[in-house]
């Protein structure tokens, strides 16, 4: 009998190993994957192979400002913040067993060089002129003006193993169905309804990764992701969830935490008439009630955004000379705006000048409730003023196609704020970025790309608060955009399967399912014994 006892004993052991410490996340609620690991690629799969599957030289983690050494275990600035010099880890592998080494570095900035469609991160756009292989484990990036950001862009890029892309004709349009990457999980198993990862048995790091294994189901939407996590089925969602206070309380296990995430606006497609009129986009900014927004679409749980779009803890940025250009919800100076824009209300009420009429489709994502309720309510408003929006939700990776082809008039979006003020104006304003990055309506300006350029070759706060005061003022003159809200940076989470989760008392990272920021995250979770 104690024999019997002892096998079983044995085998319940056994399952429980084979099983090990499988988290199960949340990163899309638009419906079924695609087989897509492009670590460049702007959709769920993509990012479940940036962070997981692929990795930086470096981690910068928004929430404390530090840079961490990741691929790269230094780093050190020179030549007056001209050039960064990197020393790789030894002894990493990619996941096929091949090393790790410079070439690999080298090669990867050359292809997002080549392929400009790849370069959201923006290392060349940023100033990058050289990529020098110093030697196997050495890279240096030479710099052709002083960027005292740079580092910001060199930790959004995706090192790529040069024996298996070197070999791909167009890297910006590869779908890497089979990832090898030198990152701490490995694709076990995907279908459109579940991917599932493994441990990396070889990972560099791999004493630090306590979870064996990551599920990641797909959701058609909103709902049925948070029906999922009512069940207990979820141990980190990135979802919206109104009312979870009640959940919360029901469930002991499930907690929250909604930080102040990225921005939220109502971008114009500044190519096209009428919107190449700051009149009239500065009458949508008086005509918007963004209190209605986040009370309602929102729920309650995304924060009031100033005009100038200038964080907690950043106040002394902000110009108080420039107050008095802020605007407000104001519906009798939005009707004067539209007027002196030159717009009257046609024989079906819409607001229109000639042959043009202000009326457009509202693009937003397909299953994203939240934002839909938002656009839902903006058309309700807008229509006040005889305005048209007609909202329109679409499939994620078309909605990000429209945005980068400029194939839009109107679009609900948001743009990257970053750990500072300053990555958010260059985010947000650069020229550069109108076609890659958070620059979504287009904004280009030869004086803002001159005052963006100026803030980079200092790090002298006054100075820089001189420049962002000139950069205020464009924002409130021109509203090349409208701001509406800071979205959350939605974050529920089990202490059922895990412990060590970040939250508001210990805020070491910012829990975000894109980007490194989710590894770094995974890396600090414990099993529950």
């Amino acid at each position: 009998m104690k024999r019997f006892y002892a096998i079983l004993t044995l085998l319940v052991l056994m399952v429980t190993i084979s099983l090990g410490a499988e988290l199960s996340m949340i990163i899309s609620v638009t419906g079924p994957f695609q087989r897509n690991f492009n670590p460049y690629f702007a959709g769920a799969t993509g990012y479940v192979a940036a962070g997981f599957i692929y990795e930086t030289l470096i981690y910068a983690n928004t929430k404390t400002g530090d840079f961490v050494p990741w691929l790269a275990s230094e780093f050190k600035w020179g030549a007056g913040y001209k050039e960064i010099t990197f020393k790789l880890r030894r002894g990493v592998k990619w996941s096929d067993g091949t090393s790790f080494t410079a070439d690999d570095v080298i090669f990867t900035f050359e292809t997002l060089k080549k392929f400009p469609a790849l370069d959201v991160p923006g290392v060349w756009k940023g100033g990058l002129a050289e990529v020098v292989k110093v030697d196997d484990y050495t890279v240096k990036l030479k710099l052709s003006t002083v960027n005292t950001l740079y580092l910001y862009s060199v930790a959004g890029v995706y090192i790529l193993p040069k024996h298996i892309w070197s070999k791909v004709e167009d890297p910006s349009k590869f779908t890497n169905e089979n990832p090898v990457g030198t990152g701490a999980y490995l694709l076990d198993n995907f279908s459109t309804q579940v991917i599932t990862l493994k441990k990396n048995p070889n990972y560099w790091n791999a004493a630090n990764v306590k979870v064996d294994s990551i599920r990641i189901p797909a959701f058609s939407g909103n709902e049925s992701a948070q029906l999922a996590v009512a069940n207990g089925e979820i141990d980190w969602a990135g979802i919206n969830f109104p009312q979870i206070e009640k959940l919360v309380q029901q469930r002991k296990e499930l907690n929250y935490w909604f930080a102040e995430g990225n921005p939220v606006f109502l971008f114009f497609n500044l190519a096209k008439d009428p919107f190449k009129d700051a009149t009239l986009r500065k009458a949508f900014a008086y005509a918007i009630n963004t209190d209605m927004l986040i009370k309602i679409g929102m729920t309650g749980y995304a924060a009031p955004v100033n005009p100038v779009v200038i964080k907690s803890g950043y106040e002394y940025l902000i110009s108080e000379d420039l107050k008095n250009l802020w605007w407000k919800y104001d519906p009798k100076t939005a009707e004067k705006l539209f007027a002196q824009a030159g717009f009257k209300r046609g024989k079906d009420g819409i607001l229109a000048k000639g042959n043009i009429k202000l009326s457009y489709e509202l693009l937003v994502p397909a299953g994203w409730t939240d934002w839909i309720a938002v656009c839902e309510l903006l058309s309700q408003q807008m229509a006040n003023y005889g305005v048209e929006l007609k909202v329109t939700p679409i499939d994620y990776g078309e909605y990000l196609q429209r945005i980068r082809n400029k194939n839009f008039d109107v679009v609900l979006s948001w743009s990257n704020y970053g750990a500072t003020p300053y990555n958010f104006y260059d985010n947000h304003l650069n020229s550069a970025n109108a076609y890659v990055g958070s620059n979504r309506g287009g904004w280009i300006d030869k004086t803002t790309d001159e005052l963006l350029a100026k803030i980079k070759e200092t790090a002298d706060v006054s100075a820089r608060k001189v420049i962002m005061s000139r950069l205020q003022r464009i924002l409130l003159e021109n509203v090349p955009a409208v701001p509406l809200y800071y979205n959350p940076v939605w974050f529920i989470y089990s202490t059922k399967n895990f412990t060590g989760w970040p939250n508001e008392k210990k805020p070491y990272v910012e829990p975000r399912i894109t980007g490194m920021d989710k590894i770094y995250l995974i890396m600090n979770l414990e099993p529950v014994k």
